[in-house]
């Protein structure tokens, strides 16, 4: 699939070749405009690497306060089981920063926005079921919850979105320097 910010070979498939990490392509023809990508790609990446930084800092948190961190608990004795289980979840909320943060960085793996953020998104499902089965917690969370069920579907649409107009702008582009018409215009 694309990811709009494409591989080497997508680029050489469409008559331009890939420069550095600023992903702009160029035409093949030395004589010709250059196509430059939108800057929309730069701003999308932005806003992953802050989601990742944001979920590693959260999970570094809850890592080191185990769960004498969360809101609303209790001050009694720990139960070492439930400390173990919320640590370990914590560390994997830092390994889920991190895989956001990489994916921005190299792009390319920018297919597996859609399986981290189904993480995300899952777990949203699993406050929704901590609320219908334990009562509500406090509203630092419900705020979360929201956040991990919109978030990550807005995200892929994003996605999805710039990755659809930075292909039309290169077929255009393309079609404009051959004199041939886009396809799907019908022209």
């Amino acid at each position: 699939t694309d990811t709009g910010a494409g591989s080497g070979k997508q680029a050489e498939r469409k008559g331009g070749k890939l420069r550095g990490r600023d992903r702009k392509a160029e035409p093949q023809n030395a004589g010709s405009r250059t196509w430059k990508s939108s800057d929309d790609w730069g701003v999308f990446r932005a806003v992953v690497v802050g989601v990742g930084v944001v979920i590693a800092a959260i999970g570094a948190y809850y890592l080191i306060t185990g769960t004498a961190g969360v809101a609303e608990t209790s001050g009694g004795a720990v139960n070492a089981s439930l400390e173990s289980q919320f640590r370990f979840f914590s560390a994997m909320m830092v390994g889920v920063g991190a895989a956001f943060i990489a994916i921005a960085v190299k792009f390319q793996w920018a297919n597996m926005l859609w399986l981290v953020c189904l993480m995300v998104f899952l777990g949203g499902i699993g406050r929704v079921l901590s609320w219908a089965f334990s009562g509500t917690p406090h509203f630092t969370l419900i705020i979360l919850m929201i956040v991990e069920l919109a978030f990550p579907p807005a995200l892929l649409v994003w996605h999805r979105f710039i990755a659809k107009t930075s292909e039309l702008r290169r077929e255009i582009h393309h079609g404009s320097e051959d004199g041939s018409a886009p396809s799907g215009t019908g022209a």
